[in-house]
């Protein structure tokens, strides 16, 4: 979410940025091309809207009867990825007030889902997938028991919102390309809690964030996937076995032909 007053900071912050509404959609302008925010209550009671940001990718922007923004013209990649990266950190802000208005796991649930994220509630099966689902403000009951932040634009600056969240037992870490050792580091937050933890395909992530996965002493299960800077996995699986002897280490190799137990002989004599 992005509130009304953020949306007024964007502003200033840059003359290329220009704002109005259009059938129930907040549409920002950013160098003459559109980038969509549907309104959503918020802050129950007092009046306040936030913006929920419609990404490009994203299937609502076809019910919300407003075309797919054409960020191919006009915007280069340098300029959009430096537009999103600064969207995603206001998105990631933590609010101290809200947390206490709300509580730990509302607050957290909300961070999570305006960065794309889902959410699902202790004794409940189905998944939170949109920030118009959640349930009223004042019900502080619902806790949060896993995550699944696959293709999420959380960062590590986000992450205090899971203190006191005290039911998370597993999270998903798929393709999120703003996930960094900042943000690993700030995961014994969990360490009472998380069971199961999956980290893949985040290409920020190096083997001093993986370090700080031994501090979960509770962890089960942990799936490391697809980490383009750790080159040595044999090792870093002993060292993290070693410092959870009761978690079940996985860390496969991307592809087959990168294994070296699977190396085939022909294989190994043209080496010699």
């Amino acid at each position: 979410m992005i509130g009304v007053r953020s949306v007024e900071m964007l502003r200033r912050c840059t003359s290329r940025l220009h704002h109005y509404q259009y059938r129930g959609i907040v549409v920002v302008m950013v160098a003459r091309k559109p980038i969509y925010m549907q309104n959503t209550p918020h802050n129950e009671g007092r009046g306040i809207q936030t913006l929920t940001l419609v990404r490009e990718s994203d299937t609502r922007v076809s019910y919300c009867g407003v075309p797919r923004p054409a960020y191919s013209q006009g915007l280069s990649h340098t300029s959009q990825r430096h537009i999103w990266g600064w969207l995603n950190a206001i998105f990631n802000k933590v609010d101290e007030n809200r947390i206490k208005e709300v509580g730990p796991d509302r607050a957290c649930a909300e961070w999570l889902l305006r960065c794309g994220a889902l959410v699902k509630w202790r004794d409940r099966e189905t998944w939170t997938k949109d920030y118009n689902t959640l349930p009223p403000a004042g019900n502080r009951a619902l806790k949060i028991a896993e995550v699944d932040a696959t293709n999420s634009a959380v960062m590590h600056n986000g992450f205090p919102h899971l203190q006191g969240c005290k039911y998370i037992k597993k999270i998903i870490f798929h393709k999120a390309n703003y996930m960094d050792d900042a943000a690993l580091s700030q995961l014994p937050i969990l360490r009472d809690s998380l069971t199961h933890l999956q980290v893949s395909s985040c290409g920020n992530i190096t083997l001093d964030g993986l370090k700080h996965i031994k501090k979960l002493e509770k962890l089960e299960h942990l799936l490391l996937y697809d980490l383009p800077t750790i080159s040595n996995k044999e090792e870093v699986v002993k060292e993290l076995q070693e410092a959870l002897p009761k978690c079940q280490v996985s860390f496969p190799y991307a592809q087959a032909e990168d294994d070296p137990s699977l190396q085939q002989p022909e294989e190994e004599e043209k080496k010699k």
